[in-house]
């Protein structure tokens, strides 16, 4: 029996085109203040206070830290789009119920994934690339991270659907004060009582327990609308299918990360041995805080496309998506400017330049090169994103997986063949292009099914209930 139509929510709204980007911006923001308090972690306390073989150690880690996020951001976004289009149609207590049963399915995965990563730690330590100076950092980082994963990684669902409940400001809330007491918590375990990389992980630790902690008492009040009702467990296996096909392109992208980065450590401990890995993981933790925005843009913007998609209102879908076309053409050419202008003071929260003269050199160099990436790689985050608010999984997972899976780590193996350490730096902008033609090729495909074309959305939507 149909349940009856609700009153359209927040993402249900007409929005104009600066409407649409406020409504966004808490979401942008929250990856921004996300993004700096990493840098903050990493740069200024691990690499100044530790060591830049602690921060070598960490980057280590990060391949399999990203295949284990894959695997729960395919709850996170998935999930996110089958509820929004629960609610698009009008369907508030059977989108709750998926809500629910979501953070279960969550919990029950995070635990498993951690128990196996503790399990085969050292082996997979040594898998990915972890020498004898970084491997005691290496596992006393990961010990604490992955057995606090099994908790803290319902954090990422929560975050995920505050714009999908209609309070995208919550994102920016719960991570203020992620990072603040992360902070906190740095200053006290590494600057105060010294307790170096084991300091980093509890901060980081009790920083994500507080995350989640902040999204179990939002979902807990009735006044919201997504929020826990009792789950089915008789409709999760249905539901994790259905999640899986809309968020795999999440675990694709978070795979290709991983195998991304393993590669490009290991060509840098050729070309250049630990500091060479350092150099990459400044460049790399950089990167990821200056194309936060696109990130969360991307994220940001999802639930609107997915509503919209469960109300079948083609119309707005075609507006909304040239709207974004529009704003990350000019979000993308000001991260470029701020890059090249701000090289060196970026490169400075890492390294200090009168103590480490050559390595500051090595990353101030790629802060020269790699930034270009920003001008394709932001159609390339909207685009899977899109196409898993259309329900098109398949495009999305393509997407993903051939733009990090296979043309970045081509272009990583190849061109420092020929060039060293600038191949390096070269391989993010020539991999990103090669994406960003890839995607071009896709959205042009598919420019009659869902809104930029001139048929509009006929097959997808009209033909598919």
């Amino acid at each position: 029996m149909e349940e009856t139509m609700q009153p359209v929510n927040k993402i249900g709204r007409n929005f104009s085109f600066w409407q649409l980007i406020r409504f966004v911006l808490p979401t942008m923001a929250t990856q921004l203040f996300l993004s700096i308090f990493k840098t903050v972690d990493d740069g200024l306390f691990v690499s100044n206070y530790v060591g830049k073989n602690a921060l070598a150690a960490i980057n280590i880690i990060f391949p399999l830290t990203m295949l284990m996020d894959g695997i729960i951001f395919v709850f996170a976004s998935g999930g996110s789009a089958v509820c929004a289009h629960r609610m698009g149609q009008g369907k508030q207590e059977e989108a709750k119920r998926c809500f629910s049963n979501i953070v279960v399915m969550t919990l029950l995965f995070s635990v498993g994934i951690a128990g196996l990563a503790l399990l085969f730690q050292k082996p997979l330590l040594r898998l990915l690339g972890a020498t004898d100076l970084l491997m005691a950092d290496c596992v006393t980082y990961s010990t604490l991270i992955w057995t606090a994963n099994g908790i803290t990684m319902v954090g990422p669902i929560f975050d995920y659907f505050y714009g999908t409940a209609g309070k995208p400001v919550m994102s920016v809330i719960s991570s203020v004060v992620n990072g603040a007491v992360n902070i906190v918590f740095d200053l006290l375990f590494i600057v105060e009582l010294r307790l170096g990389v084991l300091g980093a992980a509890l901060a980081t630790m009790i920083g994500n327990l507080v995350f989640s902690g902040i999204g179990v008492i939002f979902y807990s009040q009735k006044k919201h609308e997504l929020y826990f009702v009792k789950p089915s467990f008789a409709e999760m296996p249905g539901l994790f299918l259905e999640t899986f096909r809309l968020g795999m392109s999440q675990f694709f992208n978070h795979v290709a990360m991983s195998l991304s980065s393993f590669v490009a450590n290991l060509v840098m401990l050729n070309l250049a041995g630990e500091d060479g890995v350092t150099a990459y993981s400044v460049i790399g933790y950089l990167q990821y805080m200056l194309g936060s925005m696109l990130f969360g843009f991307a994220d940001g913007v999802a639930p609107v496309f997915s509503y919209n998609y469960g109300a079948k209102d083609k119309q707005k879908i075609k507006r909304y998506f040239w709207y974004a076309i529009r704003f990350l053409v000019v979000l993308s050419c000001g991260i470029v400017a701020v890059c090249l202008i701000f090289a060196s003071p970026l490169v400075s929260i890492y390294i200090n330049k009168a103590q480490e003269p050559e390595l500051f050199q090595m990353v101030y160099s790629g802060m020269h090169i790699f930034p270009f990436c920003f001008l394709f790689s932001a159609i390339g985050m909207f685009a899977p994103r899109f196409f898993s608010s259309m329900g098109d999984g398949k495009s999305s997972s393509f997407i993903t997986f051939m733009r990090n899976g296979v043309l970045l780590i081509a272009a990583t193996v190849i061109l420092p063949q020929f060039w060293g350490l600038t191949g390096v730096w070269l391989s993010m902008p020539v991999g990103e292009f090669l994406g960003f033609l890839l995607t071009l090729w896709v959205f042009w495909r598919n420019r009659d099914n869902y809104g930029y074309g001139r048929n509009g959305l006929a097959l997808r939507i009209d033909g598919r209930d």
